[in-house]
């Protein structure tokens, strides 16, 4: 039961043959990755990010135990969504697109603190990114998964959808994952699985994924019977990753620790009103480089904000940065989810 390095605080079991999306992938989306992990190596930004992780919506359906968004709500803060609960404009989507495809983007992520699949453009988005030959990838709860908007998505261009499934059994699922019912969320995977078969679509990629529990390797039965679960539903990847504790200072834990964020080399993060951010774990906004429609993409990645950052983390700096001291990815890069 071999796991796959993905980064160093999650690792996933690939495809089995049968089920391998690869095989079905032009040689321009290999060329696309191997930039990717080259840029991460090397230290290398290039002129344009390859991928952005754009935020339709920061509303969700679900307060899941884990979750930094519900930390904050439960706690009265706001400074992860100043404005309030919103979408993303298709004005402003369409822009961005607009002025990213051209310039090397190469693939989109529609999600980051909300559930993608309560924008109601979402499989207009799709489309318009698909359109532009970007891959187009999203993480979803599946709570509002329909056949309906599943079958729209992927026919839409949707290349990549992953699951957000945090355990094989009921009562902990929804212990969890507060306001969704298991039963229900799984009969939601099913349908897409067999929409997308139907469909002929054994190129996109599908994976479900869970954070793994701090006692986890006192139950190795969880991993199995996880993974049998969506095996049998015929899910390519099947991910385990570790949890980022909310409200733990994790700056004493990074003593001593190497390390250098490849993100800062590849991706960039777009909230729902336009705020651009480097981090995946930047939801209290410490670390904002630009914003749109003031700024542009490509100036805000070559942008002093960016190189200084850059900088801090190749000199062997990141604990110079607060929110990059604080950030709990150096210390578990040093912690193995097998």
């Amino acid at each position: 039961m071999s796991a796959a390095y993905r980064s160093p605080t999650y690792h996933e079991l690939p495809a089995p043959e049968e089920l391998d999306w690869r095989r079905h992938r032009p040689a321009s989306y290999f060329e696309y990755r191997r930039e990717w992990d080259r840029r991460g190596a090397a230290g290398d930004p290039g002129l344009f990010p390859l991928h952005l992780d754009i935020d339709p919506t920061n509303r969700c359906n679900l307060r899941c135990r884990m979750c930094p968004r519900t930390y904050y709500l439960e706690r009265g803060l706001d400074h992860w969504a100043p404005a309030g609960p919103a979408d993303m404009s298709m004005e402003m989507y369409g822009a961005v697109i607009a002025a990213s495809a051209p310039r090397g983007l190469r693939s989109v992520k529609l999600n980051f603190l909300g559930e993608p699949l309560l924008h109601p453009d979402l499989p207009r988005m799709v489309g318009l990114a698909a359109g532009a030959g970007l891959w187009v990838m999203l993480n979803t709860n599946a709570v509002a998964l329909t056949a309906e908007l599943g079958r729209e998505l992927l026919e839409a261009g949707l290349t990549d959808i992953f699951f957000s499934f945090d355990s094989p059994y009921r009562e902990p699922y929804e212990a969890v994952r507060r306001g969704a019912d298991y039963d229900r969320v799984l009969g939601n995977i099913a349908g897409f699985m067999e929409t997308k078969d139907k469909l002929g679509l054994a190129g996109v990629q599908t994976r479900a994924s869970m954070v793994l529990e701090e006692n986890f390797d006192e139950h190795p039965d969880i991993k199995r019977d996880y993974i049998k679960l969506f095996r049998d539903l015929k899910v390519a990847e099947i991910g385990f990753g570790l949890p980022t504790v909310m409200g733990r200072d994790y700056e004493d834990l990074n003593a001593g620790v190497s390390f250098v964020c490849p993100d800062l080399f590849r991706r960039m993060f777009v909230f729902n009103d336009g705020v651009c951010g480097p981090c995946c774990g930047d939801w209290e906004r410490r670390l904002v480089v630009g914003a749109l429609p003031r700024d542009e993409l490509a100036g805000v990645w070559t942008g002093p904000e960016y190189s200084r950052l850059r900088s801090a983390h190749l000199r062997g700096r990141f604990r110079g940065i607060p929110a990059c001291r604080g950030c709990s990815v150096p210390y578990l890069a040093t912690v193995s989810v097998e």
